[in-house]
């Protein structure tokens, strides 16, 4: 298999994880019952830029879609920043006003107040290094909002996952602990596997020059 259809590969696999998780959770939501809720709109106006964030960034990952169709790339690129920007700032508000105020899992909530900053700094670091022009950069931090964006497929797989295996309580220390392995985790790894590219491109370097 070559680097090409190994990269093509990995994302087909990721569309269909997220396009699976979309329509077996947040669609669910979608009904009188969660409009009734006290923070049932809020929950679906997180949810529904949440999701158009999740469909919009693969568009930003294929070359050929970011060298032959440049204004597909931007546009998506617009969308995808202004959906991560809306759905962030309501996860802010209901981590700490529903989460973490009225129901008082405070574990739970600030793990998800944590994904919505790493949501921003993510996102706000890849607009600012595009009007810098500084394209590397922002494909890195692209690659970093991205895989926050997943948080929320990651934790239900884990949650599902975990909870068929191992038996915790779900309310309290697994919807807890996931709540900060769903992204912290995989940002973690994405970052060693980003830095090591650098360290083994420099390795080469450092070679050849003497």
């Amino acid at each position: 298999m070559t680097k090409k259809s190994f990269y093509f590969l990995v994302w087909a696999v990721i569309i269909l994880i997220n396009l699976y998780f979309i329509y077996n959770f947040p669609l669910k939501h979608f009904n009188e019952k969660e409009w009734s809720k006290p923070f049932g709109p809020l929950l679906i106006v997180h949810i529904v830029f949440g999701m158009i964030a999740i469909l919009m960034g693969p568009f930003q990952f294929f070359p050929f879609v970011r060298k032959k169709y440049p204004y597909i790339h931007r546009f998506t690129g617009r969308v995808y920043l202004l959906s991560v920007l809306i759905a962030a700032i309501v996860a802010t508000f209901l981590a700490i006003n529903h989460n973490i105020i009225l129901q008082r899992r405070v574990v739970f909530g600030t793990g998800l107040l944590g994904l919505a900053v790493a949501w921003f700094l993510t996102s706000g670091m890849a607009f600012w290094a595009i009007k810098t022009r500084n394209f590397v950069q922002h494909r890195e931090w692209m690659v970093r909002s991205y895989v926050v964006t997943c948080g929320f497929t990651v934790y239900r797989i884990l949650v599902v996952t975990l909870n068929s295996y191992v038996q915790f309580d779900y309310g309290k220390e697994m919807s807890g602990i996931m709540a900060w392995a769903c992204w912290s985790v995989p940002l973690l790894i994405v970052e060693v596997f980003l830095q090591a590219k650098k360290i083994n491109k420099g390795s080469f370097t450092s070679t050849a020059i003497r």
